[in-house]
């Protein structure tokens, strides 16, 4: 009852909640006397509060601006006029709202002019006009990818623009129409068509929508943080500008933030990674400017391992994703790094309780291109500390790819931390070539080592460390060939690693017997992956565009997993080839169909076997606001996060290829289907899912004879099948004050492991229910709030029933449990509250500041993560259930020059 509650004074501003522009009255006379230099942001704040008027303006780039002037009994409008024309270096013009808006001049929008919006009244004269270019953001020079181009009135003429920013815009009517440019965190731009214009090659500026608001006033034009793009399903797409209004865990998250969509789980903070419709984060194809990250998780866990600072744009499919994208069995996640300032330096950074990162904007000579580079790393406070602890009191020692648990209590603080690193230099040679050089590199570092850990039973130490992480690297070509043809090529290298070594020595006293223990552990992983991609699309017309491409990967991986030297467990090196080729068609037969069908060949030298991967899209407009959409697919995976289970100190991960004996070729077949409802502030979602999935691989020795080193322990893979279904509900307020969605997903994943017993059982990532809410208020111009909460029934686990010791080679004793069947319990349900304030400083001209403070499960939810399990021969097993995070604060400072 209590969350019900919590649920309904969370959400019921969205229900009820109103607003009122004041109309601006000309009745009204101003009698001000502005003199000795009166700052302009007073001025404004004068037509605001005392004249009713509403205005857009952001304090920090008109602060230090200055007004001399006496009015004695002018109207509104001639007074305000009058402000914007004799204050030097300020402009105003009137959005399409109607809006007053005040910038400085050099960000006056191309296609305004000071306080004029005018159409062009003429004559066409041309007709079924193709227009093409390029979209920048007006204040820093950069492409932005994924933004819509349409003609106003006519929703069935509109484009999206590629990932460098081009667009190609067919069947517009006449050169006297009027083209939207929208982009989320941005202005929409309204750009007025004339026969003097050359449409062949525009270059459009969008301004970053300025802080509208203030104590009295709302504007409504105010974007969500995430956005569903129209024409898809399962897709959402957001910018990092705005993942810094949501609340976050210490730092600003990409992953968690799209967790509190519906359909991606989000019921542990002990992961960051994405268990999207069920699927877990291995399946999930993870691309950073064209390489695939493999590592992507930091602090154990905790937190993705993308700098927010060096992102511009994400796009993430959560299934039925078309022919382009292949490898993967789940999702896949586009990550587009920011180019950086191509028009003037720029630095910035942000400091926290958890760590700080910076970065750097370079721009190279005449705007022929820019450098861009970034850092991050933590740095042990109290905070940091709290998150570590979990891992040394509760006994927690993570590996990489996803951690593992050991059941060695001590009460002393491993040494740890993370950093990033990312620079990406673009060049453009001409107006029609980009050419762009990314990298990219993660690491997490940890010291679990403890001396002097015990009992009255039983004393020694440990030596525990472990590094884990990525690099990776790519080299693009992008050229727009013409108008209609446009082609990418790409090399790439990614490296993942992981490498642990744990030495236990241990003295266990019964009576007068002492017995030495000592169990040395060895387990490294090395993922390497050279790829080339080329990737083209052609516009045959209007209604056709073709895109196909070649994808080329060799990998290499090798394993090896060892204990006390002479006992090596698994030993394995693999390699392999993968070619692919893809084609698909971008059809609109009607007005109000649209289908994209597609096909997918891999041939993958391991196996010496040709893949099919058939995909189909379709879209159907009913109206201008109800729209159906469907998918479906095959989808295979060649690389794989192996689960290596271990009841007693819990599962770990290792990547390994495919190799069609022990580790088969795992498949999934899509099937999805769904509807939206859009007006103009709000939008409703649902799409139902069906995922059947095959050849899935786990790794046990549950079911070893004994522990010795002569067993042929690479015989314990086992093979299974499974499925997910379910149905995601969004609800989602768009734009206003106050936006914010709900978000409710029903599903079911189920596994089939011949080898734990017949029939079905839950999957690790099994939750039945999960329910989201976010809201994000403004109250006044520079002040953020956001809240969320997150209700989620509890993951499945394997419960054990009893428990036994056996002796090893070197004269130590080793404890074994008993399991009943295969995640046969669940833990409690989990639920947290999340807060943020977010203030804009304004005190230094031309500095952009914020202040944040996040408030993390605010009414200390006591979580549980996962249940610890110890044996000892005169107690029993023993139960101890390890808790998530409770209350945790954070503040955040940052600031950047431009």
């Amino acid at each position: 009852m209590r969350n019900v509650v919590l649920l309904l004074l969370l959400w019921m501003p969205v229900c009820f909640y109103g607003y009122a522009q004041r109309a601006v009255s000309d009745t009204i006379a101003v009698k001000e006397n502005y003199i000795r230099r009166t700052p302009v942001l007073k001025v404004l704040k004068d037509f605001e509060t005392k004249y009713g008027l509403t205005l857009k303006y952001d304090s920090a780039a008109l602060a230090g601006y200055t007004y001399e002037g006496i009015f004695f009994s002018a109207s509104v409008s001639v007074a305000f006029e009058r402000v914007c024309t004799e204050v030097k270096g300020m402009s105003c013009y009137v959005d399409d709202d109607g809006v007053y808006c005040v910038v400085p001049t050099e960000n006056l929008p191309r296609n305004r002019t000071n306080l004029e919006n005018k159409r062009y009244e003429g004559a066409a004269s041309r007709r079924n006009l193709t227009v093409s270019g390029r979209i920048k953001d007006q204040t820093n020079g950069e492409f932005l990818p994924f933004a819509t181009v349409e003609v106003e009135g006519r929703l069935n003429v509109a484009a999206i623009t590629n990932n460098d920013g081009y667009f190609t815009l067919y069947n517009v009517p006449s050169d006297k129409e009027t083209l939207v440019f929208k982009y989320l965190g941005y202005e929409t731009q309204y750009f007025y068509l004339s026969p003097e214009i050359n449409v062949q090659n525009l270059f459009v500026e969008l301004q970053p929508a300025v802080k509208a608001l203030d104590e009295i006033e709302v504007v409504a034009k105010r974007e969500d943080v995430l956005k569903i793009p129209e024409h898809s399903i399962g897709v959402i797409q957001t910018t990092a500008a705005k993942i810094a209004d949501l609340p976050a865990l210490g730092e600003k998250d990409l992953f968690r933030t799209f967790q509190l969509m519906p359909g991606i789980s989000a019921s542990s903070e002990s992961s960051a990674g994405m268990y999207v419709r069920g699927g877990t984060p291995d399946q999930n194809l993870v691309l950073y400017d064209g390489f695939t990250i493999y590592h992507q998780e930091h602090l154990m866990g905790v937190f993705s391992a993308f700098n927010t600072n060096a992102i511009k744009d994400v796009q993430l499919h959560k299934g039925g994703f078309d022919a382009k994208y292949g490898g993967r069995l789940s999702s896949v996640m586009e990550i587009i790094g920011k180019t950086g300032n191509d028009k003037t330096f720029n630095a910035g950074g942000d400091a926290g309780f958890l760590g700080f990162n910076a970065f750097v904007e370079v721009p190279l000579k005449n705007e022929k291109g820019s450098f861009f580079a970034s850092g991050r790393r933590s740095f042990q406070s109290f905070m940091y500390d709290k998150f570590t602890s979990v891992y040394s009191e509760n006994g927690q020692a993570a590996g990489g790819g996803g951690g593992g648990r050991f059941n060695m209590r001590n009460q002393q603080k491993p040494e740890s931390y993370f950093y990033d690193l990312n620079a990406k230099l673009t060049y453009n040679p001409t107006k029609r070539d980009i050419v762009t050089l990314s990298f990219f590199n993660g690491e997490d570092v940890l010291d679990n080592s403890r001396e002097g850990f015990g009992s009255s039973s039983m004393s020694g130490s440990i030596t525990d460390k472990t590094n884990w992480g990525n690099v990776g690297s790519s080299l693009k070509w992008s050229r727009n060939r013409d108008n209609r043809f446009y082609s990418n090529a790409l090399v790439s290298f990614s490296n993942y690693y992981s490498l642990r070594d744990r030495q236990n020595d241990a003295v266990t006293t019964s009576g007068q017997t002492a017995v030495m223990f000592d169990m040395d552990t060895d387990e490294r992983n090395n993922l390497w992956d050279y790829s080339l991609k080329l990737d083209a699309e052609y516009k045959i017309n209007g209604r056709n565009k073709l895109e196909f491409g070649l994808n080329y990967s060799n990998y290499k991986i090798d394993y090896r997993y060892s204990q006390s030297d002479e006992s090596s467990i698994l030993n394995m090196q693999n390699q392999g080839n993968l070619l692919a080729v893809y084609a698909q068609d971008r059809h609109a037969p009607t007005d109000r169909l649209s289908i994209l069908p597609g096909v997918r060949l891999s041939y993958y030298g391991v196996t010496s076997r040709l893949y099919a991967e058939p995909r189909f899209q379709a879209f159907y407009k009913i109206n201008e606001g109800v729209s159906l959409k469907t998918s479906a697919g095959y989808y295979y995976q060649f690389i794989n996060r192996v689960v290596r289970e271990d009841i007693s100190a819990g599962s770990r991960d290792i990547w390994l290829l495919s190799d069609n004996q022990s580790i088969p070729v795992s498949g999934a077949l899509h099937l999805v289907a769904g509807g939206s409802y859009e007006t103009k502030n709000f939008l409703f979602d649902v799409e139902a899912y069906y995922k059947k999935l095959s050849n899935l691989s786990e790794y046990t020795l549950r079911f070893a004879p004994s522990f010795t080193g002569n067993a042929g322990y690479q015989e314990f893979f086992y093979t299974g099948k499974g499925y997910s279904r379910g149905i995601d509900f969004l609800a989602q307020k768009k734009y206003g004050k106050l936006t914010g969605w709900i978000g409710y997903s029903l599903s079911e994943t189920r596994y089939d492991f011949p080898v734990y017993g017949a029939g079905y059982f839950p999957a690790n990532q099994d939750v039945t229910h999960e329910f989201k809410t976010v809201l994000t208020y403004k109250p006044v111009r520079d002040l953020t709030l956001s809240a969320s909460w997150i209700y989620a029934s509890g993951k499945p686990f394997t419960e054990p029933i009893g428990a036994y010791t056996l002796a090893t080679p070197n004269g130590g004793n080793m404890n074994f449990i008993v399991v009943d069947q295969k995640n046969n319990a669940r833990y409690p349900a989990y639920h947290r509250l999340d807060l943020l304030a977010k203030y804009d400083l304004s005190f230094i001209r031309g500095i952009k500041s914020s202040v944040s403070v996040s408030l993390f499960n605010v009414y200390d939810r006591v979580n549980v993560w996962y249940r610890e399990y110890s044996f000892d021969q005169s107690m029993g097993i023993t139960e101890t259930n390890i808790n998530l995070l409770g209350f945790t604060p954070n503040i955040t400072l940052s600031i950047q020059l431009k």
